[in-house]
């Protein structure tokens, strides 16, 4: 991929950023110049995870903020359809809120936040990725009703099961560089179970569809792209094998009838795109193409659309769903965006 893409994308100066944003299997030094053990196919890692802000909170959540008018849900065809947009802004290390298209609160104090995820309440999640914790915060709201601690991990991604409420979150990897896995919190409280994959080194997102098996997705340690089921009431996942080549994992979505695959890298281009999925039968039945976009890392499916950050061009896109093609509405001015969700009051 070209070079000046790949400087782009590792600007997040965070150790991870080689692992979610990179766009090539090429070596990845960390902004002080010393590259860190080796991930997928030859790009490093840093050391410890955390190479700005040392794995801790930001003292000010206190500058969190929202208009009054938030939790209203009326939709004039903007971003988002009909609810509260979250974007997570990794590198000003907070979270975005926004109503048809205008910004209406802030949710500041994290250190590298990432995906997002939101409960049948519309309670909204997290991952906080340098932070090495989950946050949950209330639809609309600016106080932080819980932090369920992931102590050693990097979390990336989360999902909530919609019949038990346990929250789900992937671990991109762990102090040290160790292996990815998966922290399952029943009922949403702690301490958690952690579940790993033989082949899946680096665990990215992950999605539970209506029965409550959860999917997620990830590389190797070759930098091949894995996926994989964990059935309900099981603790072994079991691998999947795609008729279709996925480049760079991207997030994972039920959208109320397939499981939706994201390929940050889609053809092996700079381009984005999501695949519709039967899940653990491994077919792909649908492709929906993000066209001008260049890294959509997570995404929200929301009615007939699709909602993609884009982090490298840091703007968030309105998108057909499942049809794709051109944004229909844009929001700029981020930097790096990496995860969405849409929250609507229940």
């Amino acid at each position: 991929m070209k070079s000046q893409l790949s400087l782009t994308r590792t600007a997040a100066t965070a150790a991870f950023a080689a692992l979610l944003a990179g766009c090539s299997l090429s070596q990845f030094t960390s902004p002080g110049g010393t590259a860190g053990p080796l991930g997928p196919a030859g790009f490093g890692i840093g050391s410890t995870g955390a190479v700005r802000g040392g794995g801790v909170m930001r003292p000010d959540r206190v500058r969190s903020w929202m208009l009054p008018s938030a939790a209203s849900c009326p939709y004039n065809g903007k971003l988002p359809p009909c609810g509260l947009l979250y974007v997570s802004n990794y590198y000003d290390d907070d979270v975005l809120v926004f109503r048809n298209g205008q910004l209406v609160g802030t949710l500041t104090g994290f250190s590298g936040p990432d995906g997002l995820c939101h409960d049948r309440s519309g309670n909204v999640w997290i991952a906080n990725n340098l932070g090495q914790d989950v946050v949950e915060y209330a639809h609309g709201g600016t106080t932080e009703i819980k932090a369920l601690s992931d102590p050693g991990e990097y979390p990336l991604g989360c999902a909530v099961n919609p019949r038990t409420g346990a929250i789900a979150v992937t671990n991109i990897f762990s102090s040290g560089s160790g292996q990815g896995s998966v922290a399952i919190y029943h009922k949403a409280t702690g301490p958690p179970i952690i579940l790993t994959d033989v082949d899946i080194y680096y665990v990215y997102f992950c999605a539970f569809d209506d029965e409550s098996n959860l999917y997620i997705d990830g590389f190797d340690t070759s930098g091949n792209f894995k996926f994989a089921e964990l059935p309900r009431g099981e603790i072994k996942f079991q691998n999947i094998a795609l008729n279709g080549t996925i480049y760079w994992p991207g997030a994972i979505q039920w959208d109320g009838k397939y499981v939706v695959v994201g390929d940050q890298m889609y053809q092996d281009q700079v381009q984005s795109a999501a695949y519709q999925t039967t899940g653990a039968g491994g077919e792909i039945v649908g492709t929906t193409v993000f066209n001008g976009a260049q890294d959509i890392v997570g995404f929200a499916i929301k009615d007939t659309s699709i909602i993609g950050p884009d982090a490298n061009l840091n703007r968030v896109g309105l998108y057909p769903y499942p049809g794709g093609g051109n944004a229909t509405a844009k929001l700029r001015h981020f930097k790096h965006p990496y995860g969405v969700t849409v929250s609507t009051q229940h």
